[in-house]
């Protein structure tokens, strides 16, 4: 059984993925015994790096024209070279040991992050950014903290995410309501995508310990300060990382990209 960690870095004009990659990939090698990791980029974005065991270079970019690069994200399941696969964002850090998850995650063919969590660790169900969803009906998943194995039921779910891709204009204007992304936004193709293959949430698994903590300012509740990061001041100490007073005990989706406590 081969089981690791997969995500996708592919640099635009604004932001340097391959950098947020490597900062990743380490810090799952710090905490982490099962830490075999694969990232998907571009030509013009690959790179090597002892912390990445595998560098997978897309043979199509869907996303070569665009200024957002999502419109990959469907081939998870394609490029992945594991039987079990956690899928994840490269704007994210690792701050404790999460082996233990693959004894709950191997059992289930399709497991989100549901919801997500402020840094106080409390469960945030609605945020003004997903408008969008309550809208929509859409579930509340996040496709930054995700698994799925090798099964058909996996296959199904990115196979429909595929056509949503890939017909994103008809799905945008067809299908959903309200929905001005000129590109396809990959949290929104994914609940979309779900809402199609599970249309009342039977098979929804939501782990109380599978979620992240979201770094957005309406996540924190704190949209009367002008700059969270002034009012949080993340910093390390140790092997720590603190937001406030608050030491992060999950993965932390720090958004921002130009912050950096490692």
């Amino acid at each position: 059984m081969s089981k690791g960690f997969l995500w996708f870095a592919q640099n635009n004009s604004d932001t340097d993925y391959v950098e947020l990659s490597i900062k990743l990939a380490k810090t799952i090698k710090q905490y982490n015994k099962h830490n075999q990791i694969c990232v998907v980029t571009d030509e013009a974005s690959k790179f090597q790096h002892p912390s990445v065991d595998i560098v997978k270079v897309l043979r199509e970019d869907s996303s070569a024209d665009h200024t957002v690069k999502w419109a990959n994200e469907h081939k998870a399941f394609a490029v992945t070279p594991f039987t079990h696969t956690i899928k994840l964002e490269s704007d994210m850090l690792w701050v404790e040991n999460t082996d233990w998850w693959w004894n709950h995650l191997w059992q289930h063919d399709l497991v989100f992050s549901v919801n997500c969590r402020n840094y106080k660790d409390q469960i945030v169900t609605n945020t003004p950014y997903r408008q969008l969803f309550v809208k929509n009906h859409l579930p509340d998943i996040y496709n930054g903290l995700m698994y799925f194995r090798r099964s058909s039921w996996a296959q199904r779910f990115f196979q429909t995410a595929q056509y949503v891709t890939q017909n994103w204009h008809k799905v945008k204007t067809e299908m959903l309501i309200d929905c001005h992304d000129p590109y396809p936004s990959t949290d929104v193709v994914y609940a979309l995508a779900y809402r199609i293959i599970d249309p009342v949430d039977q098979h929804l698994i939501n782990y109380e310990w599978f979620k992240f903590l979201h770094h957005k300012p309406a996540v924190n509740n704190l949209q009367h300060t002008k700059d969270q990061n002034e009012y949080l001041y993340p910093n390390q100490a140790g092997e720590n990382i603190y937001l406030g007073d608050k030491r992060l005990s999950r993965v932390w989706h720090y958004n921002k990209k130009d912050i950096y406590v490692r």
